[in-house]
């Protein structure tokens, strides 16, 4: 059971990972260094999260809690 824990923990990290680095990647340009964020400006912000967005926000809430059932789950 423990190892189990432990393996579906690290596929959620690092799925987590490659969700985080590929959002950054989409605001990472070259007037990234200039201000930041402009690219919003002219056309507005989108508003809400896209697909790999919630999929990153449900990574997050699934690492948090396997964490604490893993913490648990060793406590003894």
């Amino acid at each position: 059971m423990k190892i189990v824990a432990v393996i579906i923990h690290a596929l959620i990290v690092v799925g987590l990972i490659y969700y985080a680095l590929k959002q950054m990647s989409k605001t990472v340009e070259l007037g990234g260094s200039f201000g930041g964020g402009a690219m919003y400006t002219h056309f507005g912000r989108q508003k809400g999260l896209d697909k790999d967005g919630k999929i990153t926000v449900l990574l997050g809430i699934a690492f948090f809690v396997s964490s604490i059932f893993i913490s648990w789950l060793f406590k003894g």
